[in-house]
């Protein structure tokens, strides 16, 4: 960006801070809750929640890297540092993208995982929505190493001086490009992840009002997706390489943006027998006694709750899958006698008529009326 008379003292560093800090502060109060309802209250920790852990490890340390860009002058216009400060922001800066490309990835594969346990979806569906996330995680990968093989030796990527010396660094342009490949595919993915729930959950017996509280629920990471496309638009800061501190500002601070959504939409779901009991809708114990204490620790459950191509599955959210249109007899059963999400149960009631009318009397001999 050219240094002008109005952002000539500009010091975008403490914009940084607060976006970074105040969103990732967020995200961990929200996955630390999510980890206490699913450990503590559900007693169903599931790979998901582990990803969504690291998740939030890797957006710390994004945060913190950035914080100590800040503090050597990261955000400031290149022209206000001195050459060992600035190389040493350029360098944090470089190592926060590691964090931050892989804080916005890894939750898509959690996100992932929690769909294909709670709506159980059709063989096909399910090796289209991992081929879509794995397709999201190689390419993420990718733009990694183009990003830290830039340069020969990799030191001049954070050095520019050695430009001068006989360094030879590969054009921006090619970097840029494929990032934007990169964010458009994660959006992609996003807005996928966030429709599919929807087609499930319309074909529910359920009220529509919680039909509708559901799919929102679930259809958050379409905001991911809203974010990663601004995140694109803030690629070209790359090419700036005369001000990279000031170019690369807001780059950063949507990169954090991104990724805190994605988390942040993956827990909002989980979060609802908290919300009640906060309310005081329902008790602390009420989510860990009862008849999931009797299947536990037991693996001789009852026939109704084995996975099988008939039967139908449930998550703690309470869903079930209904893609192969089998029977619904047992529409939201407990999974493994697990209490479900107090979202709500759907329950079929059959209504049965019994009709009769009185015979008509046969005079005769012996006849005997009832």
């Amino acid at each position: 960006m050219a240094v002008t008379a109005e952002n000539l003292h500009d010091d975008k560093g403490p914009k940084i801070l607060a976006v970074l800090w105040t969103l990732t502060g967020l995200t961990t109060i929200m996955v630390i809750a999510r980890v206490y309802i699913r450990l503590k209250l559900l007693r169903n920790f599931g790979m998901d929640d582990y990803l969504i852990v690291v998740s939030m490890i890797l957006g710390l340390a994004y945060c913190g890297v950035s914080t100590a860009g800040v503090k050597v002058g990261y955000g400031k216009h290149a022209m206000y540092l001195s050459m060992d400060n600035l190389e040493m922001a350029i360098l944090l800066n470089t190592v926060s993208f590691l964090f931050g490309i892989l804080s916005f990835t890894l939750p898509k594969i959690a996100v992932t995982s929690m769909l294909t346990r709670i709506l159980n979806p059709k063989p096909l569906h399910k090796t289209i929505l991992w081929m879509m996330v794995g397709t999201a995680a190689v390419v993420s990968i990718i733009c990694i190493l183009i990003l830290f093989t830039m340069c020969d030796p990799a030191e001049a990527l954070w050095r520019p001086r050695l430009v001068a010396t006989g360094a030879k660094c590969k054009s921006t342009t090619m970097l840029i490009d494929y990032a934007i490949f990169t964010g458009a595919i994660s959006a992609v993915v996003d807005l996928s992840l966030a429709i599919y729930p929807t087609t499930v959950l319309l074909k529910l017996q359920m009220s529509l009002r919680k039909r509708i509280a559901l799919c929102s629920a679930l259809g958050l990471g379409s905001i991911a997706s809203a974010m990663a496309i601004i995140k694109c638009t803030q690629l070209h800061g790359l090419a700036d390489k005369s001000d990279y501190t000031y170019g690369t500002a807001d780059l950063v601070m949507w990169t954090n943006i991104e990724a805190n959504v994605v988390v942040i939409a993956s827990c909002i779901p989980t979060l609802q027998p908290l919300l009640e009991v906060i309310l005081g809708k329902r008790a602390l114990g009420s989510y860990s006694q009862g008849k999931s204490d009797q299947y536990k620790n037991s693996s001789n459950f009852p026939p109704t709750f084995h996975r099988s191509k008939q039967s139908k599955t449930h998550d703690d959210l309470g869903f079930t899958n209904i893609d192969n249109q089998e029977s619904q007899e047992n529409i939201l059963p407990d999974d493994h006698g697990k209490t479900s999400h107090p979202l709500g149960y759907i329950h079929r009631k059959d209504d049965v008529t019994v009709e009769y009318e009185p015979s008509t009397p046969k005079p005769g001999p012996g006849y005997t009326p009832w």
